[in-house]
């Protein structure tokens, strides 16, 4: 049986603009409104004519560009972005191998893979026409069926779909990979049980007792901690009902312990240093599913500090990656609207609330 936490739960709804329903987020200021149309729109113009946003890791990219699409509102026939929409989605099935494997030919490895087989998987259920939605399910099954395989002997992921022994990635590359498969499984896609058992104590083997989520399964027990993995890692633990395990409440704790914008010092704290918008999107996620008056803080000290540094021209400095978190920026905005299925359900069924 899979667990609880697999099966979507929707929330109260109002009537949006595109037709889609979505949920009251006052939360959701009028600046941060206005921030996020301000990104979309720049990032909308960055797509290329074969679909991808570019960058240099063009599959990652076009699928979190997607999916920030998705998480305004609109879908792959409705609303500003759905030829956005419509053109990504072409590209990343473009990219789907017969093996299974989604991939842009080395750029953005199973990082790619993941972030791809998420969309296919967020966004088989909006498509209209039967010849489309059959090739987008068509290759959302032989994605999940490359992460069965792929699977290492720890539970995890390496960055190539090859399955070895070793854990030569990091702990995140697991992180997107278990975040496609609930979402796959969730649109009605077959995951085998025992690949979710093993990334369960994968996941728990990768988490200290004190819940400093670990670089990869080498690095276990470093003194070392990073609140990119570990938001990440907290979120996983939600979403395979791992919550009533200590390490998480002492994960919740440690990155509330760390966020810069509750004005902690994050000096120790690699994630924070090197990967902001990265660890910024991981952490949100994380405190969001745990809900309560921890989201209730965390979430306006977060949103002003995104809408305060926003540049000029619509994205967030730093991104050596093209727009890639510029993307997770706006995907951390809009959490609190719901409109993307990742963003219906947590761990202890609380959604943020």
């Amino acid at each position: 049986m899979l667990h609880l936490a697999w099966i979507l739960a929707w929330g109260a709804v109002v009537p949006a603009q595109d037709g889609r329903a979505a949920p009251a987020a006052p939360e959701v200021t009028a600046q941060a409104e206005e921030a996020i149309a301000k990104a979309l729109n720049r990032i909308a113009s960055h797509q290329t004519r074969d679909g991808s946003f570019g960058g240099s890791v063009p599959l990652a990219t076009t699928s979190l560009a997607c999916l920030a699409f998705l998480g305004s509102g609109s879908t792959p026939h409705a609303g500003k972005y759905a030829n956005n929409i419509r053109r990504g989605l072409q590209y990343v099935r473009k990219c789907c191998t017969k093996s299974g494997f989604i991939t842009d030919y080395g750029f953005s490895g199973m990082y790619g893979h993941g972030y791809a087989t998420l969309l296919l998987a967020e966004s088989v259920g909006m498509l209209h026409d039967p010849a489309e939605i059959e090739a987008t399910r068509d290759a959302l099954s032989s994605a999940v069926a490359l992460l069965e395989r792929a699977q290492n002997c720890y539970g995890g992921w390496n960055s190539t779909p090859d399955g070895a022994a070793t854990d030569d990635g990091s702990g995140a590359i697991a992180i997107m990979q278990i975040t496609a498969l609930r979402a796959a499984r969730n649109s009605g896609i077959q995951v085998r049980p025992q690949t979710i058992e093993k990334a369960r104590k994968y996941l728990l083997e990768m988490a200290s007792p004190d819940g400093w989520y670990a670089y990869n399964y080498g690095m276990r027990g470093s003194p070392q901690h990073s609140s990119a993995t570990t938001g990440a890692g907290m979120y996983m633990l939600g979403v395979l009902d791992l919550h009533s395990n200590a390490k998480y409440e002492h994960g919740i704790r440690n990155l509330l312990k760390n966020a810069p914008f509750l004005g902690k010092s994050s000096g120790g704290d690699s994630g924070w240093s090197s990967w902001w918008h990265y660890t910024c999107f991981y952490a949100s996620l994380a405190i969001f599913q745990h809900g309560g008056d921890e989201w209730a803080k965390w979430y306006p000290a977060m949103r002003d500090h995104l809408v305060k540094t926003q540049s000029a021209d619509g994205l967030w400095t730093q991104d050596p990656y093209g727009g890639l978190y510029s993307c997770f920026a706006v995907l951390s905005l809009e959490l609190p609207l719901r409109y993307l299925p990742i963003f219906q359900d947590g761990g202890r069924g609380r959604e943020g609330r």
